[in-house]
């Protein structure tokens, strides 16, 4: 019985630690807040029933984030883009994104994968979409999608 409050606080421990949500995006930093936000809904594709939001932020040390957040999916991992054009043409790999784990991924984002530069600025305008792929081992079946920058309605 001595072991009984070490299991206990063990098994808190592996409970806080499982996969969860925060419903508030936080900056790098303490003394950061977001200071512009843009929000896009991930739409299911492929009879997929994922949906999600893609959320751009920028925080007041001008960083750009770009968290996800999905629907209806387990705690599989879904690899995560922003692709050229929009969603219904298709286009190469802008950003490679966090891999998506627990329904989730963030990533701070200063550049596309060629090493051009990008902001949130060049971000909201960039003709693109995002793009949620169903797994790492199925990688060419995307699930879900949601136009971006000049694309977005």
């Amino acid at each position: 019985m001595k072991k009984a409050p070490f299991l206990v606080l063990l098994l808190m421990l592996f409970f806080l630690s499982s996969c969860g949500s925060d419903d508030n995006i936080e900056p790098a930093a303490v003394n950061e807040i977001i200071i512009d936000q843009v929000e896009y809904q991930l739409t299911a594709i492929n009879n997929s029933g994922v949906t999600g939001v893609a959320t751009f932020t920028r925080d007041s040390n001008f960083n750009t984030t770009i968290l996800i957040r999905l629907n209806n999916t387990t705690t599989d991992e879904h690899p995560a883009y922003i692709r050229f054009n929009s969603a219904s043409e298709g286009g190469e790999v802008a950003i490679t994104l966090t891999v998506c784990t627990c329904a989730e991924g963030t990533t701070i984002v200063t550049k596309l994968d060629d090493g051009t530069p990008i902001d949130f600025d060049g971000l909201i305008k960039l003709d693109g979409h995002v793009s949620i792929q169903e797994s790492s081992a199925n990688p060419d079946v995307v699930i879900a999608v949601a136009d971006i920058g000049s694309n977005a309605n």
